[in-house]
């Protein structure tokens, strides 16, 4: 698929079939996300990827975001204490902006295999990070949800109007 066609086309599904997702898709998923820009190469990133029925309902108890009922779950976490090590007290933002990529990577693989995602940032972390068994400084940051699309959203209005040419206020030419 063409990178252009993936990035305008993506949205967020939030209604999955009951197909479930294969493992090796899953992996493809966690691949991309491994392969996403980080800084200064620390890769802070962990990765859970979720498919058990129960493990999925227990995440979504504590996660009012999550309004579908998706297949799977990939877990986003950032490692604070190697993040720290490797970058000091700017560690905590740039795991996260880290794992905010590696999300992205990951959904558009997802829609570049024919499936839908959607991320989100409502839940509880402590808790999440309890339901995997992760350590305290494993800092839970999105959970991208995976499956089929159940339905196909219309592209959102989006605003061209945010766009300068070298300073605030000069716009580009011909807008």
């Amino acid at each position: 698929m063409e990178l252009k066609k993936a990035i305008l086309e993506r949205r967020s599904i939030r209604a999955f079939s009951e197909k479930p997702v294969e493992k090796n898709l899953l992996k493809e998923l966690l691949t991309a996300g491994i392969y996403a820009p980080t800084a200064g190469n620390i890769q802070p990133w962990l990765f859970f990827s979720i498919t058990d029925p129960d493990g999925i309902n227990k995440i979504r108890t504590i996660s009012p975001g999550m309004l579908s009922d998706p297949k799977a779950l990939i877990c986003v976490c950032s490692d604070q204490k190697k993040a720290f090590e490797r970058a000091g007290k700017g560690g905590k933002t740039l795991s996260l902006m880290d794992c905010a990529m590696a999300a992205q990577n990951i959904m558009l693989r997802a829609y570049d295999l024919g499936l839908g995602s959607c991320v989100i940032r409502s839940f509880n972390p402590n808790a999440l990070r309890e339901i995997v068994g992760a350590p305290d400084h494993i800092q839970p940051e999105l959970i991208v949800t995976i499956g089929y699309p159940a339905e196909n959203p219309d592209t959102p209005a989006r605003n061209t109007d945010v766009i300068y040419r070298e300073e605030y206020g000069k716009k580009e030419e011909g807008k």
